[in-house]
């Protein structure tokens, strides 16, 4: 199971990483755009009829690939932050406050880790429900400024709320199972 867990984190973090990487290449060609090829070169070939062929053949082939650069990044970044979310779950790195619970005898922990797997399972639950829901409905319309279905784009919501629901499960039987063998 751990090695199974272990190739998932790494598929989760590469997945995460290219994300990111696209989503920061789609910036990158927008200010790019934006500021040298509509900003610069635009006044250069203003001003030298000579670079006025190279401008048009810049803003044209740079201006098909930026129409998408301010939509698709904040779909991506959805991507990173849940996938983050997950990453974050399985390496401890959310913000916790055990001090009540370590003061806790054996019995007490062990239902005060109960009820919080249980509640956050719930809501992973109702959050894979709702994300499988909304999918159905509106995941064939296209994002505005490409033909990318957005249902591409929400398929994170599921697999997050199932990696997430995965590692709570997971911890929950580390954290029942270390306390069972210190009792």
């Amino acid at each position: 199971m751990r090695r199974l867990l272990k190739w998932i984190d790494t598929l989760a973090e590469v997945t995460a990483v290219l994300a990111f990487a696209v989503s920061s290449v789609f910036i990158f060609l927008n200010v790019l755009n934006r500021y040298l090829v509509l900003g610069i070169f635009r006044d250069l070939a203003k001003t030298n009829e000579a670079l006025r062929p190279a401008y048009f053949a810049v803003r044209d082939a740079l201006g098909n690939i930026v129409v998408t650069a301010d939509e698709v990044p904040g779909l991506l970044l959805v991507w990173v932050a849940f996938l983050g979310a997950y990453i974050a779950l399985r390496k401890e790195g959310h913000i916790a406050f055990d001090l009540l619970v370590d003061k806790l005898s054996g019995i007490q922990r062990k239902c005060v880790d109960v009820l919080n797997a249980t509640l956050i399972s719930g809501f992973l639950l109702l959050l894979l429900w709702q994300s499988v829901r909304m999918i159905r409905v509106s995941g064939r319309t296209e994002i505005e400024t490409a033909e990318i279905a957005q249902g591409w784009f929400m398929l994170v919501m599921p697999i997050a709320a199932m990696l997430l629901l995965l590692a709570v499960l997971y911890r929950l039987y580390d954290q029942l199972r270390a306390d069972s063998e210190k009792g």
